[in-house]
């Protein structure tokens, strides 16, 4: 069985395509059990992330690089659940304040040595604080499926979770709702950014 990781033990959360490394991030660990994991990424962490030669945004997934970058925006907090085609960000701004909620649609993660593996799949929803909401990206989703990156299964249930994800931000239900992690504050010794280890893209 794999282990539960420990409060404030570094992670590693990768995005993984066909066997190859797409994005690895170093993340604390906020809490772990069987109903969630929670993961905190500090501002101006550096990570591995695909892009083109060129630097841009990967929209062609049969040619790309892993490029090291350092995240530029605040903090935030990954909520993810075993089982879910999804995790949601609490997005920070630079001094600490709640900004939104971001929800990246992945397949179910898995547990690693080292951390967590899940494939990203494209679409992303935006939720604002006052619970407005646009969804990104869906041109590029279509693409990977029409190209074969994503599969019909994987595009299924990303329609399905898109669609429930909306309806729970219509309803005002968790997670888009006042909880105690949107004013939640990382412990002392947490706001400098772990360093990439030598494995992340292995």
């Amino acid at each position: 069985m794999d282990r539960f990781f420990e409060r404030g033990e570094v992670i590693l959360y990768r995005r993984v395509r066909n066997g190859r490394v797409m994005l690895a991030i170093p993340m604390r660990v906020v809490e772990d059990s069987p109903q969630h994991l929670v993961l905190y990424q500090a501002p101006n962490t550096a990570f591995k992330s695909a892009r083109n030669p060129d630097g841009s945004k990967v929209r062609d997934f049969s040619s790309w690089v892993l490029t090291d970058l350092v995240w530029k925006g605040g903090s935030l907090l990954r909520l993810i659940r075993p089982g879910d085609w999804h995790c949601v960000d609490v997005e920070f701004d630079s001094l600490g304040d709640f900004e939104s909620w971001y929800v990246n649609f992945q397949t179910p993660f898995q547990r690693t040595a080292r951390g967590v593996d899940t494939d990203d799949l494209v679409v992303d929803l935006v939720v604002t604080a006052d619970r407005g909401y646009r969804v990104k990206d869906t041109d590029d989703f279509r693409r990977a499926v029409a190209e074969g990156h994503i599969s019909a299964d994987s595009a299924a249930h990303v329609e399905i979770e898109l669609a429930r994800m909306i309806e729970r931000v219509r309803r005002c239900e968790e997670p888009f709702v006042s909880s105690t992690w949107l004013t939640w504050q990382p412990p002392a010794g947490w706001s400098s950014p772990p360093s990439v280890p030598p494995y992340a893209g292995q």
